[in-house]
């Protein structure tokens, strides 16, 4: 207990006095009535919310992108929902809105203040689960499928779903209303589906209500957001900025026009600010996370495009700045042949805003629609991941320009380094290190973890997250250090757990080199000593499909153990060389190794989804030690 204490004390300083400060109160707020007395409850009402005045377009140019719109429109009217973007489950017509379906909980009390709701022990399971439904994305796939086919019955399903959730989810009661970023999502989800469907200038009046009370809902506690200094500020700042200024071109209720500029004003002072706080020079994100970027990346993507049809004001120089070293940042961590992108830090399954058909671990649209807008080019050639650019009535012929300066390079103040081998022909392999310098809370105790890439497959990779409510084992395996390809001392984490998601003794690099290209070799070195004294310095060369990656290690009581996360697949061991048919490796030590062997790990790609894969792993006593791994990449 005291030693939580002695680390919890300064971590909360680096949180920021000011931070801890508003979630106090915020926390004051909900524990006393005052929360409930200042948001009061609203009434249920219903639709209709889109008119059937819209006329069919012409089909889609991506091959495919119909069809598989209209599969998922039909699953749609047959009651399955996707949850999280892989698993479809059948939740009825109009949806259960208070159904866990994954772990089968339902909620009982519906029309309790959200501020007397808890988020982790409502009895129910992880409530992202409940949540998910009401995220709307489903909005936009019956929008798409209607504008596609002109059938009536998706835009009745449509009205009948919004209606009953209307009914069911009056303002500030039930746990729909909890969390002012969900909030944010589906009022984006559903502007969206009025620009779809043409009704974007000509609203019918449950539409402007429904805007109107969600903006009702966000504003209050928007401080609380930001204080989190994650994407909860820039989502709920993006919620306001587009809805204000939406309500404000549309409304004919002067005290709804007010309203709206005062939330527009306000969304767009904090989206400025957000950008300019949590966004680095480098580009990377305050979170250390591939799919929170992306959330940042399409929450951007979605507001540049709503200030544009809204004829609203520039943003600053700097938050076009900082939006653009976002989008690039995302671009260089994105796989260009898959589209799939390492699987970094946390992951609750997030994709807003999908216009595509194309799969959840595709970065390519959320790219590709940020080049068009920030950039004013395509960062990559016609494909499936344009699709969102048709539906948004963008420019399809702008120019590519292929390879974004795709090569090795350092994001300091976010913590990677992007090594691309020299190998000319073909998709270079490549590989990321993870070398802290930690400003925000981090989630993942993953210091000098390597991904590895070759042909569009992940080699070596990343654990994900699973889920923010789980069971042990799962809630600490996740996010520990023996989930990543990195060494583990003493059997602990680098940074100890102080609570679900805060982490102390953040570390910071005590080496960081440049990235080295020297005689076609590209190399880099960095190393951290940990809160217990241990020291770790990771080297790693590559000359194309050969990678040499040698752990400099020190400090340890009684034993480190180093962890090559490995793709799943047919793996064999021979001695101290593990081969498989994309890959062999073979690790070797300066001291004799306590143990080598194949065993077995767990990764989650997608949310509330957990796979076994397999890992090699060597274990060394106590003492220093340097144990290097040969890596040989084999063509697919």
């Amino acid at each position: 207990m005291k030693k939580n204490v002695t680390l919890l004390l300064p971590t909360l300083l680096r949180l920021g006095t000011s931070n801890i400060t508003t979630v106090a109160l915020y926390r004051m707020a909900i524990h006393s009535r005052l929360a409930e007395q200042w948001m009061v409850p609203g009434t249920g009402y219903e639709g209709p919310f889109f008119s059937s005045a819209s006329a069919c377009q012409a089909k889609p140019p991506t091959t495919g992108s119909t069809a598989a719109t209209l599969r998922s429109g039909e699953e749609l009217l047959e009651g399955y929902l996707t949850y999280f973007s892989h698993e479809k489950f059948h939740t009825g017509s109009p949806p259960d809105w208070f159904l866990n379906p994954i772990e089968g909980g339902v909620i009982g009390d519906r029309r309790r203040h959200w501020s007397k709701i808890d988020d982790f022990n409502s009895g129910i399971g992880d409530i992202k689960s409940v949540w998910e439904a009401s995220r709307f994305d489903w909005a936009l796939l019956l929008a798409r499928a209607y504008r596609l086919t002109g059938e009536s019955r998706y835009l009745n399903t449509l009205n009948d779903w919004m209606s009953d959730w209307t009914r069911q989810n009056p303002l500030n009661l039930g746990p729909h209303w909890k969390c002012g970023q969900e909030t944010g999502i589906r009022l984006q989800q559903v502007l969206l589906t009025a620009f779809l469907l043409d009704q974007h200038k000509t609203p019918l009046s449950p539409l402007i209500r429904f805007v109107t009370e969600h903006c009702r809902r966000i504003a209050p506690t928007i401080r609380y957001a930001m204080a989190q200094d994650n994407n909860h500020g820039t989502s709920e700042a993006a919620a306001l900025f587009v809805a204000g200024a939406w309500l404000a071109s549309v409304s004919e209720n002067p005290g709804v026009k007010r309203q709206g500029n005062m939330w527009q004003a306000a969304g767009r002072r904090w989206l400025e600010n957000r950008l300019t706080r949590l966004v680095a020079d480098d580009g990377s994100f305050s979170q250390y996370s591939l799919n929170y970027h992306r959330v940042l990346v399409d929450t951007l993507n979605l507001v540049e495009f709503w200030r544009i049809e809204l004829a609203q004001d520039k943003f600053s120089k700097e938050f076009y700045r900082k939006a653009k070293a976002a989008i690039e940042w995302l671009y260089q961590m994105t796989d260009s042949l898959s589209g799939d992108a390492p699987n970094l830090g946390a992951n609750d399954g997030a994709r807003l805003f999908v216009l595509t058909s194309t799969e959840y671990r595709d970065y390519r649209p959320s790219v590709q629609l940020g080049t068009v807008l920030f950039l004013g080019i395509k960062a990559y050639p016609a494909g499936s991941w344009d699709e969102s650019l048709f539906w948004l009535g963008l420019n399809a012929e702008l120019g590519t320009k292929l390879n974004l300066n795709r090569q090795s390079r350092l994001f300091p103040e976010g913590g990677y380094a992007l090594i691309r081998s020299q190998e000319t022909k073909g998709e270079q392999p490549w590989g990321i290190v993870r070398s802290p310098n930690f400003r925000f809370r981090p989630g993942h105790a993953d210091a000098l973890h390597f991904d590895l890439w070759h042909e569009g497959l992940n080699i070596l990779r990343d654990s994900g997250s699973y889920s923010y409510n789980g069971v042990e084992p799962w809630q600490s395996y996740f996010g520990s250090t023996c989930a990543h390809n990195t060494v583990q001392f003493d059997e602990r984490d680098q940074m100890p757990r102080l609570g679900r998601f805060l982490r102390g003794a953040w570390l910071r690099m005590s080496h960081a080199s440049e990235v080295v290209r020297e005689k076609g070799r590209v190399s880099w070195s960095g190393a951290y000593t940990d809160y217990m004294g241990c020291r770790h310095q990771r080297t790693v060369i590559t000359d194309g499909r050969r990678w040499r990656i040698t752990d400099e290690i020190a400090g340890f009581k009684s034993s480190a153990v180093l962890r090559w996360r490995l793709m799943p697949g047919k793996w064999g061991m021979q001695g101290t060389k593990c081969t498989g048919d994309l890959a062999e490796l073979q690790i070797t030590c300066n001291r004799e190794l306590s143990r080598c062997e194949l065993t077995s790990g767990w990764e989650s790609r997608h949310y509330m989804e957990k796979s076994p894969l397999p890992v090699f792993e060597a274990q060394v006593d106590a003492g220093p030690a340097t144990l290097t791994t040969e890596i040989i990449l084999k063509g697919a």
